[in-house]
């Protein structure tokens, strides 16, 4: 799925739950957070636009995001940034 300057993450969550959805580059090292906290059941939609924490853009390469429910379940998902 490679992207160009922007993707979007979708989530369905079927009950109330706290969830953590972070980036991480190929080094294992968290550049981004996209949400921490209780969202509510359904289907959510998350942007992710390419920069880390500090708003600074990153470069082109793999990334993965990494989806926590509840401080339990977690689920990887991987994304190419071209530039």
């Amino acid at each position: 799925n490679p992207f160009n300057p922007t993707t979007t993450i979708p989530v369905a969550i079927p009950r109330e739950s706290r969830i953590r959805l972070e980036v991480y580059n190929v080094l294992g090292q968290l550049v981004a957070t996209l949400h921490d906290g209780n969202i509510s059941p359904g289907r959510h939609f998350f942007a992710w636009d390419g920069k880390n924490t500090q708003g600074a853009t990153l470069s082109s390469g793999v990334y993965f995001s990494r989806l926590s429910v509840n401080g339990g379940v977690t689920l990887v998902g991987k994304m190419n940034l071209i530039k």
